[in-house]
């Protein structure tokens, strides 16, 4: 994983504007990993995926990850603070480690591999929830039989199709990050799904907007050009800014 610098972070915001949530993580991996194709890096495990983005956040932003929520008891705003070495799993793998994977379930042997961010992305144009679980097994799973005969997805019993959702859970713990909150006002405790693409690129677009206000200053008020301006230390835009105001 390179490191990007500011030109880098500005051209991957302006990149991702109107773009969906989902196209913007991956935005953010090809600059990131030059080292991977664009086809590898939509191919990683959503696990994979947000393992990476953590990475790249602490790169970015450094280790502490700040947060408000709003109680569900009490609707009192609190807010939490981790670190990213409390929420990442190392043994999440970068990619290299296999992803298919075999399951036997009551007579049913399921061939599958971990859905990645295409599969989430098919599955978000389903209509409905029910269908769009469907949608993403069916791709997820490579083959499906049983007493030597094949199965599609909806000749599967409920049992299985929730051993194949648990077993992937299990190989990919990195997909879904919950954080355990505490309300101090009414003491109620509940957990909370955490986005890393989300809070990256929430925190990517507010400094991208800070930054241009600063470039706009600083050449309104010396004449420099936006590079110019971007190759100065932040010690040094900032000391010129306050010189400004002085």
């Amino acid at each position: 994983m390179r490191n990007l610098n500011v030109s880098d972070m500005l051209n991957v915001w302006e990149q991702g504007l109107n773009q969906p949530l989902l196209q913007r993580s991956l935005i953010l991996l090809v600059a990131a990993c030059p080292e991977m194709k664009t086809d590898a890096l939509t191919k990683l495990s959503i696990g994979q995926r947000d393992k990476r983005l953590l990475q790249l956040r602490e790169q970015l932003f450094g280790q502490q990850l700040v947060n408000t929520a709003v109680c569900l008891k009490c609707s009192e705003r609190i807010e939490w603070e981790n670190r990213i070495t409390d929420i990442i799993i190392t043994p999440s793998g970068d990619g290299s480690q296999p992803n298919e994977f075999d399951l036997d379930e009551d007579g049913y042997h399921i061939h599958f591999r971990l859905p990645n961010s295409l599969d989430i992305a098919a599955a978000m144009n389903t209509s409905n929830i029910d269908n769009a679980q469907k949608n993403l097994l069916t791709r997820c799973i490579i083959k499906a039989e049983s007493g030597g005969k094949d199965k599609t997805v909806d000749q599967l019993p409920d049992h299985v199709i929730d051993a194949i959702g648990k077993r992937i859970e299990t190989l990919d713990p990195q997909a879904e990050i919950r954080i355990k909150l505490h309300c101090p006002s009414c003491s109620h405790s509940w957990d909370v799904l955490f986005d890393i693409t989300h809070f990256l690129w929430t925190e990517l677009n507010d400094w991208a907007e800070r930054t241009l206000q600063m470039v706009h200053k600083l050449a309104k008020g010396y004449g420099w050009t936006e590079q110019e301006i971007l190759s100065l230390s932040p010690i040094r835009r900032e000391l010129y800014l306050g010189m400004l105001g002085s």
